[in-house]
């Protein structure tokens, strides 16, 4: 499993920097590890936040009610206070994560025509020994789009590296819905449970 200053070596290899980072918290002193310091941070939220990762993925199922302000939302909900980002709403009782109901996220509030919803959620993970290895291989690109400007004085040079951590993640995406989707289908129907 690889650790922050693994993902922040990779990044630095990304770029073509010889230098490498022995401590990130605090920075060993190296200005590569300053600069891996400061923008790893930003780089893992924004990772977490763009694609859904299910070592992210939480459910929450009793939401703080408040009374809705809106003409257009039945129901108005506190969000957790750990939740980075929303991703789905089922109705109560409903199974199937595959088709979530619509809602609508506004100041840290919660709005959808759903009563007593679940709501699957991804929080922010800062533990390395978490991340998937697919997390990880992202990770280095996107922390290396960052590094580009500072280190390499080309912030032209990080939309590459971007663009390839972005890739990258719609490829995890993918495996990780079809993943979600064959423990679905592998499940036993309610049926067959009963039986």
């Amino acid at each position: 499993m690889a650790s922050d200053v693994d993902i922040a070596n990779t990044a630095l290899s990304h770029i073509g920097e010889d230098a490498l980072v022995v401590a990130m918290s605090p920075p060993d002193g190296s200005v590569q590890a300053q600069h891996c310091a400061r923008f790893w941070p930003i780089a893992r939220a924004e990772l977490l936040e763009v694609f859904e990762w299910s070592f992210a993925a939480r459910r929450a199922t009793a939401l703080a009610e408040t009374t809705s302000d809106s003409d257009a939302w039945l129901f108005r909900y506190t969000l957790p206070g750990d939740c980075l980002k929303p991703r789905k709403v089922l109705a109560q009782g409903q199974t199937d994560e595959r088709k979530g109901a619509d809602f609508l996220v506004m100041e840290r509030n919660l709005y959808t025509n759903e009563e007593n919803p679940t709501l699957i959620y991804t929080v922010l993970v800062t533990d390395p020994s978490k991340f998937s290895p697919t997390f990880v291989a992202c990770a280095g690109y996107l922390l290396a789009s960052y590094l580009a400007g500072p280190i390499l004085k080309k912030p032209t040079a990080g939309q590459a590296y971007h663009d390839m951590a972005m890739q990258r993640g719609k490829g995890a995406a993918a495996i990780n819905a079809n993943a979600a989707q064959s423990e679905q289908h592998d499940a036993p129907a309610a049926w067959m449970a009963q039986r």
